[in-house]
């Protein structure tokens, strides 16, 4: 008993939970590196609301302002590149909202995965994770921390990533953190075949005061703090969809047909047997629904030129087709 009590004390990591997956390089982990063949496409735009230095005193100023300022949401756009500069940073509660030119959608496994600069493993940013279909209902992902509370963790502070889940910045630079959409629940304002935006809203990691934020079950989250430098807070690197629209031409799973795409009036889809057909907007809203047998014709003469998907159902199979209205 007392040699178990003395590795006790020693060892006092060894009594917290360590639920989810480790750190790249185990067999066990679901990082994704950079250049791996799953993503099939990158953030294309985005807004950025820079947070505090040190949002429980912001008289804090370095580099003449006291928000985080390094970096910008141009660096966050297209591939992860693996730089540890090559990042936009949040500071306190900062949020970066990202879009992108196809929909994410709800597929096998994950859907996308977000990059950070953590310079190796266990040192550890953490961001809650929203989507959204139009740009104005967003849903977070359910996070989950086991972090100890008895200590504050510092810029100096190492983090086991097996204690956190679905918090972006799990991983170090060069490996994403990857999320899935099955596990939002459901919502008549979201549409997971056609996530458009994805935001990551720095956790700013106060274990006490004013300013904590929590998971899904009310537990706080121990990340870094404070950080009080232009680069602040949450690093974003890069967006990757795994699971998304590949465009007009990926159309040989149900054989379908659309012609003339683009287009200026009407469209007509061909595809043989009976089918149920919906057409969302650019923004991810859900514009008709309709049965289809063989051949229909479909008018967007009235619609605003843009980039329309179309989600067929046959037989349990289903597949989006991107129709571009010109």
């Amino acid at each position: 008993m007392t040699k178990l009590l003395f590795i006790c004390i020693l060892i006092p990591g060894l009594l917290q939970a360590q639920s989810f997956h480790p750190a790249p390089g185990d067999p066990n982990s679901n990082a994704i590196k950079k250049d791996s063949s799953c993503f099939i496409a990158w953030a294309t735009g985005g807004t950025v609301t820079r947070g505090f230095l040190n949002i429980s005193d912001t008289t804090i100023i370095a580099s003449g302002s006291n928000r985080a300022s390094f970096g910008n949401v141009n660096l966050a756009i297209g591939p992860a590149t693996g730089s540890v500069t090559d990042v936009l940073s949040l500071g306190d509660s900062g949020i970066a909202t990202l879009s992108f030119d196809q929909f994410i959608l709800d597929g096998p496994g994950y859907d996308f995965a977000i990059f950070e600069n953590g310079f190796m493993d266990n040192y550890i940013e953490m961001a809650h994770v929203e989507v959204s279909s139009d740009g104005i209902h967003f849903f977070r992902f359910p996070s989950t921390t086991e972090v100890p509370l008895d200590a504050q963790s510092s810029n100096a502070s190492f983090t086991d990533c097996r204690m956190i889940n679905n918090l972006a910045g799990k991983y170090r630079l060069g490996y994403a953190t990857p999320f899935d959409l099955a596990e939002l629940p459901n919502d008549s304002d979201l549409n997971k075949y056609a996530v458009k935006f994805v935001r990551v809203i720095d956790a700013i990691g106060a274990v006490s005061g004013d300013h904590v934020t929590t998971d899904q079950f009310g537990m706080i989250v121990n990340d870094p703090y404070p950080t009080p430098f232009e680069s602040g807070g949450f690093d974003l690197e890069a967006i990757g969809i795994i699971n998304g629209t590949l465009g007009i031409t990926d159309l040989d799973l149900l054989n379908i047909s659309v012609f003339p795409n683009p287009t200026t009036d009407q469209i007509q889809i061909t595809l043989a047997g009976e089918a149920h057909l919906k057409l969302y907007s650019p923004d991810g809203r859900l514009l008709f629904t309709m049965d289809h047998l063989n051949s229909t014709s479909i008018s967007l003469s009235e619609l605003a030129s843009g980039s329309y998907q179309l989600q067929v159902t046959q037989n349990g199979k289903q597949q989006h087709v991107s129709i571009l209205k010109n």
